[in-house]
């Protein structure tokens, strides 16, 4: 991230991948499916600690860049069901979360889509 300053970058993307795979294994039945993800096959209790480690790395990392002067962004993996640990680091101001919104879309409209991805990440600051 440093290095990303000391280039001249204004915004840095904080890859939210592991978080939401974790999320996912511990939130949802794809651990009962074809798409469980290997890896974290563990029990309930770990994966709940790791996210819980997954979401202070973010955090921490969002801090630090704002920090030394960048912007925050975040993305992959996020989704409709857990965007909302996303919004409680103040230090994010921009999601990167179109292949939920595209799929969702495809049931719904995509501005209905749209409007209630914006419903869940706006913040009443």
């Amino acid at each position: 991230m440093d290095k990303s300053k000391e280039l001249g970058a204004e915004m840095v993307e904080l890859h939210t991948g592991l978080f939401a795979n974790l999320w996912a294994m511990l939130h949802s039945n794809i651990s009962h499916s074809n798409h469980s993800i290997k890896e974290l096959e563990l029990p309930r209790y770990e994966l709940s600690q790791r996210l819980e480690e997954s979401l202070e790395q973010i955090q921490a990392a969002a801090t630090h860049a704002k920090t030394i002067g960048l912007q925050v962004a975040a993305g992959h993996g996020l989704n409709y069901h857990n965007v909302h640990e996303m919004m409680n680091i103040n230090e994010i101001t921009e999601l990167n979360i179109g292949q939920s919104i595209i799929a969702r879309s495809l049931f719904t409209g995509l501005s209905d889509a749209v409007k209630e991805m914006k419903k869940l990440t706006t913040r009443n600051d």
